[in-house]
């Protein structure tokens, strides 16, 4: 059985991600292997990242109620799927301040992104790798991230444009975040 973490990383209140959300669960149905369990950054509340003491330093302790339960949310999932936005070019703040908030519970987890923008969030993907690959963080973004663009994927409110296309590239996606888990 595979815990997968399905990371919602938009706190729009008209955000594409529902639809894509959506998407990706229809891409679950059947395998009845996996436990998908959805973590909306817009629900879970994290406060910015304000601790005096660094996640790595074996002194931090975080106290924040919306911090532990995230902290348990990454620790418990054998690999995390981000539902990634594309804001200016980059990765959008509440996901970089998720992923600031723990240190040890990325190790060695498998993380895999299904982007979403108007360039199939190249930028905010390339971002993604930045923090995971050139930091401390001893994780790795898988290589193949499914890339929807707005008008040719998926509409602006995240329903697909041609939903095989969508389908398959979520599938290949969650078939490597799979495979790097077993």
């Amino acid at each position: 059985m595979a815990d997968i973490l399905v990371v919602v990383s938009s706190a729009r209140p008209t955000r594409a991600a529902n639809n894509i959300l959506a998407s990706v669960q229809k891409n679950f149905e059947g395998r009845s292997d996996i436990t998908v369990t959805v973590a909306d950054l817009k629900e879970i509340g994290l406060p910015f990242f304000d601790s005096p003491v660094i996640p790595a330093s074996e002194d931090f302790h975080p106290q924040n109620e919306a911090v532990l339960a995230w902290t348990k949310m990454v620790a418990e999932a054998d690999g995390v799927l981000f539902l990634t936005p594309e804001y200016n070019h980059s990765m959008n703040a509440i996901q970089k301040n998720a992923i600031d908030w723990i240190y040890k519970e990325w190790t060695d987890k498998p993380v895999a992104i299904v982007g979403y923008g108007w360039s199939g969030a190249s930028q905010s993907i390339k971002t993604a790798r930045q923090v995971f690959d050139d930091s401390k963080i001893e994780t790795a973004v898988l290589p193949t991230p499914a890339m929807l663009g707005f008008m040719k994927e998926i509409n602006v409110d995240g329903t697909p444009v041609d939903e095989t296309a969508v389908q398959a590239a979520i599938t290949t996606t969650v078939d490597e975040l799979l495979a790097a888990i077993q």
